[in-house]
């Protein structure tokens, strides 16, 4: 698979910017990528009408921007947000997989499952999260019944390239991140979308905050579940962080990681209803 790299990166956030310029750089790959000045949305919201931040309004437009490079170029893309962490896996799986040109749009590399995945889901993509340490083998499972967000790194398709523009250009003034409306561009299948089980790629924990707009209780839970899933995790560290009775030694830790998003997750739903006695 023939690949060009870009990392968003705003002109203030340097210390990023080192950090992914030496993360390139150990990995050997440093020439294979490039910085792409972030757009920034505060210059650009008085002409937007619309009610996103200037934060989440310049991760659109700068996302948007990439893809028109990957029209003119005629290379598949990999675009990442300065906060994702990536490792010779998935460099090697890059090279390596086989997808045909037309039979995808987007290949995400890891991704918020907010809020949750149904048991059936789950079962199966813990499963195939286990064919990967049994067998090395990376799945690439169809987004469209699953419900997602977050756009730190993923592939994109340069004959998909005009098409998603077009699906996108000016959908701001849906008032919707771009990653949500992504999802729903993915639900309705007008664009064909996959990830890698397990995760090929990761945020490190300092720069973790929700693409969902949730801040509430089940945040924690939702960033254990999304880091459960990269390859390179530990399911047992990361449920012992956070389960609710440190006496639990028996439960598989996916599955206890999955129970621990349900449980705050339906609990938020609960206390922001208002439940009234007839």
């Amino acid at each position: 698979m023939q690949l060009k790299g870009y990392y968003i990166n705003l002109g203030s956030c340097v210390e990023r910017n080192n950090k992914m310029r030496q993360q390139l750089l150990e990995l050997g790959v440093a020439e294979q990528y490039q910085r792409f000045e972030a757009i920034s949305g505060q210059d650009r919201l008085e002409h937007s009408q619309t009610k996103l931040t200037p934060g989440h309004l310049g991760c659109w437009l700068s996302h948007q921007e990439l893809w028109s490079e990957a029209e003119k170029t005629g290379s598949h893309l990999h675009v990442m947000e300065d906060d994702a962490i990536i490792g010779k896996l998935l460099l090697t799986t890059l090279k390596s997989i086989e997808l045909e040109d037309t039979s995808w749009d987007l290949l995400f590399t890891d991704a918020y499952f907010h809020p949750s995945p149904s048991p059936e889901q789950f079962e199966r993509l813990r499963r195939l999260k286990q064919d990967f340490y049994n067998n090395r083998k990376i799945a690439l499972v169809d987004l469209k019944n699953i419900s997602f967000t977050g756009t730190s790194s993923y592939l994109i398709n340069h004959r998909s390239a005009r098409k998603l523009i077009d699906l996108i250009n000016g959908k701001w003034n849906s008032n919707l991140t771009i990653d949500v409306y992504l999802q729903k561009l993915v639900s309705q299948g007008r664009i064909k979308a996959y990830v890698t089980i397990p995760f090929l790629s990761a945020i490190g924990p300092e720069n973790i905050a929700s693409t969902t707009g949730s801040q509430g209780p089940a945040l924690p839970a939702l960033n254990a579940f999304r880091e459960s899933w990269y390859y390179d995790s530990a399911p047992q560290e990361i449920y012992a962080r956070i389960k609710p009775c440190k006496c639990d030694t028996g439960t598989e830790p996916m599955l206890g990681i999955y129970l621990e998003l349900l449980r705050n997750v339906l609990g938020t739903i609960a206390s922001n209803t208002n439940f009234e006695s007839s």
